[in-house]
């Protein structure tokens, strides 16, 4: 019970802070060059008081985050020495999230790593079966107008276009255990592209 209390906060943690320090960095950039474009003679009580806050919450939610990462560093840094493994600390997929994975490509083997109870299990490359990165399409119609030449004149003609977006980009990995459902981890593209390469490389070689 409290394994899962912590793995829950944890959870909730990474869901505000994460967003917090977008939205911060984003509100102190702007006050930012509010105050030198406008002089700080001119900045309002309220937008100092705003700014104040958009640094404080900025660096509280950078500090969780460099925590969270030396927490994560310093447990598969104990797993190396107790296992005598050369686990990668600078590559975890899942992370930031508590529940991530390190591998070591020399001893094909993988850590499935519990930051927030410090708990870990150790599997062969082989316990992954399969990787695929996966996302959510989304069509939208949208009405406009298409210009045409009818009779050597411009003419605008109703036209409906289809535009699609890609959303949810999720890298999941399937595992030899018909009781243990398939691991999903949300990133960006561009990461799922990336760790589809790298499983491409550490689970074929």
């Amino acid at each position: 019970m409290k394994t899962c209390l912590r793995t829950l906060g944890a959870r909730l943690a990474n869901s505000v802070v994460i967003p917090a320090a977008w939205v911060s960095g984003l509100a102190m950039i702007g006050l930012l060059w509010g105050m030198i474009e406008f002089s700080s003679g001119k900045l309002t009580v309220e937008g100092r008081q705003l700014f104040l806050a958009s640094v404080s919450i900025f660096c509280l939610a950078m500090w969780h985050l460099i925590r969270r990462k030396r927490r994560a560093k310093a447990l598969v840094a104990s797993i190396n020495l107790k296992e005598g493994l050369s686990l990668d600390d600078t590559q975890l997929l899942g992370f930031p999230s508590p529940l991530f994975f390190a591998f070591d490509p020399s001893n094909k083997k993988l850590a499935q790593c519990q930051s927030a109870t410090g708990d870990y299990q150790i599997r062969d490359f082989t316990w992954v079966t399969g990787w695929q990165f996966e996302w959510q399409q989304i069509n939208s119609k949208v009405s406009g107008g298409v210009l045409q030449i009818v009779d050597g004149a411009g003419m605008g003609v109703p036209a409906d276009e289809i535009r699609r977006r890609f959303i949810r980009f999720t890298l999941v990995l399937m595992v030899a255990d018909t009781s243990h459902p398939p691991l999903r981890f949300p990133m960006s593209r561009s990461a799922a592209e990336g760790w589809c390469a790298r499983c491409n490389v550490l689970f074929k070689c």
